[in-house]
């Protein structure tokens, strides 16, 4: 069984190739307060059905509380030994999360392919065409009322 499987991604992995990749660049800007541990997890949707951590993920680290990174694709659908290969396979959408370490949600966008991103032909690239901005904790103004505390909740 195991000569099988690696047969077949032998095979496989030439089949892969004769589709261009491509990939979607995204940016943006933490507001409010995180930890140095905190990731920015972009994931690419390719229908409404798509398991979150399904498509292809990057993690992106967060530096001067800005982040930026390229999520790299095949366009690979299938193969067919008649009509050849199948190479249309785009991402519908871009999920950006971000996280704690401890796997704690703290904020997510979704923006569309079509409504959100340019197009580079030539690089096979998808370029956010704004800026993103995600919130970490963001802290109570002191004062506004008196029982809220003015620290960070750990």
């Amino acid at each position: 069984m195991a000569i099988v499987f690696v047969v077949v991604l032998t095979l496989a992995d030439p089949l892969l190739a004769k589709c261009p990749k491509h990939s979607v660049e995204v940016r943006g800007k933490i507001e409010c307060s995180f930890e140095p541990d905190y990731k920015v997890l972009v994931t690419l949707i390719y229908n409404e059905r798509q398991r979150e951590a399904s498509g292809e993920e990057t993690a992106m680290n967060i530096h001067d509380g800005s982040f930026n990174g390229k999520v790299a694709f095949s366009t690979f659908i299938s193969y067919n030994p008649l009509t050849g290969h199948s190479c249309g396979r785009l991402p519908k959408s871009v999920l950006v999360r971000l996280i704690a370490a401890d796997g704690t949600e703290w904020d997510r966008k979704e923006l569309k392919i079509a409504d959100a991103f340019s197009y580079d032909e030539e690089h096979g690239q998808y370029t956010v065409l704004s800026n993103l901005t995600l919130h970490g904790w963001c802290r109570p103004k002191c004062g506004e009322t008196p029982s809220t505390p003015c620290g960070n909740p750990k």
